[in-house]
């Protein structure tokens, strides 16, 4: 864990001089979850008598959770809660964490901190960044580990959730097959807060872990990412966002690429 911290860098300046530094973050490790099979799965909405709240929360398969201490006695404090995620680049991870979430000031849906029910959908390059692993890594995460994705996993008071539709305008494409696309933005008013922090209790979202997916290729070549051709419409081959050359990823596509998670 404290290798993968390093991708987030040194950059912990507040997001807002008036906001305070939280003095530390504090793991969770009981709660530590491999999702998929052979580890903790499921199939459709998760059925295991715990109140999430009204909206379902589906197994994010191939992601590893990092959990975070919240508070004691978190399920009773947070009952009724709904299972939510952010993307986000490694280089925000420590103000995040630290300082809080800055609330979107120009966006689709309006004013607002974004989430979505599907992490699928959060973890699009457009939100998630892909960042490749070096070699010297590669002794922490296993000699196969080439890229790197995190999405923050949070609880979101469901009083407080505005539901939107997907804003890559690609309503015939089907993204997450568990949640229609007219319900995978989930926007939450913060008023006139200028920083949502995840350390006030009282605050209507708490950050509970660090999703974190480690893989042997680009995360292009999974079969639940097929959607994202669709969202290009830049002119370079070479996709900032998605770090990668996109004649190169059609070109391996074609020959037959595959990606899988590297867990270590």
């Amino acid at each position: 864990m404290p290798i993968f911290f390093g991708f987030f860098g040194t950059n912990i300046n507040p997001l807002n001089e008036n906001i305070k530094h939280r003095e530390e973050i504090k793991l969770h490790p009981e709660w530590n979850r491999i999702y998929g099979p052979g580890h903790t799965y499921w199939t459709g909405a998760l059925q295991d008598g715990l109140d999430r709240g009204p909206h379902p929360y589906y197994c994010p398969v191939g992601w590893k959770r990092y959990s975070l201490y919240v508070a004691d006695n978190f399920r009773e404090k947070f009952s009724g809660w709904c299972v939510c995620y952010h993307g986000t680049k490694f280089q925000y991870g420590l103000s995040i964490l630290t300082s809080g979430l800055k609330p979107a000031n120009a966006a689709e849906h309006g004013q607002g901190s974004y989430f979505s029910p599907s992490i699928i959908y959060a973890c699009h390059p457009r939100y998630s960044e892909i960042k490749p692993v070096l070699p010297e890594h590669q002794n922490v995460f296993g000699k196969s580990a080439k890229y790197i994705q995190f999405v923050l996993e949070c609880r979101v008071r469901p009083q407080n959730i505005i539901i939107g539709c997907e804003t890559f305008h690609i309503e015939n494409t089907t993204i997450d097959h568990n949640i229609p696309n007219n319900v995978l933005e989930w926007i939450v008013n913060t008023g006139d807060k200028i920083i949502l922090d995840f350390a006030d209790l009282n605050a209507t979202v708490v950050c509970t872990g660090l999703m974190v997916r480690v893989t042997n290729n680009h995360p292009y070549f999974f079969s639940e990412s097929q959607w994202w051709q669709k969202t290009c419409r830049c002119n370079n081959n070479f996709h900032c966002a998605w770090n990668a050359d996109r004649d190169d990823l059609e070109k391996q596509k074609a020959n037959g690429a595959t990606c899988i998670v590297v867990l270590n």
